[in-house]
């Protein structure tokens, strides 16, 4: 495994409700409320996490992956980053969407590339 690789999490909150583009996945409303995005970067963990807090804070940006379309909408702010050295994406997802009350807004969410089956890696939280 790489230096400075491995998952982490965004906790985002919506203040309103949005309705947003998703790259090709198509166009979804997001309700209001908390949301929980898991992702991973085989290298360059720590850039990879200051890349979405800034794109966040200036609302603009280039958008690679789902969440930055949901990070660059004026409604979402970011609650909390937190990188994880070492952790796996999946079973951080997996471990999330086993919780109560957790369920997935947009199927396929930041997924795309997932191989372990997970409906996605984007949760809305209460």
């Amino acid at each position: 495994m790489a230096e400075d690789s491995g998952a982490y999490r965004l906790t985002l909150h919506l203040e309103r409700e949005v309705e947003l583009r998703v790259g090709r996945l198509g166009r979804f409303r997001f309700a209001p409320g908390r949301y929980v995005y898991v992702g991973s970067a085989k290298r360059a963990l720590s850039k990879r996490v200051a890349r979405h807090r800034r794109l966040a804070e200036e609302k603009q940006g280039k958008l690679h992956w789902h969440v930055d379309y949901l990070l660059t909408s004026p409604a979402c702010r970011v609650l909390r980053a937190e990188a994880i050295p070492g952790g796996e994406e999946c079973r951080l997802a997996a471990e999330l969407a086993a919780r109560r009350g957790v369920r997935v807004p947009v199927p396929g969410f930041g997924a795309s590339d997932c191989r372990a089956g997970c409906a996605a890696h984007l949760y809305r939280v209460k």
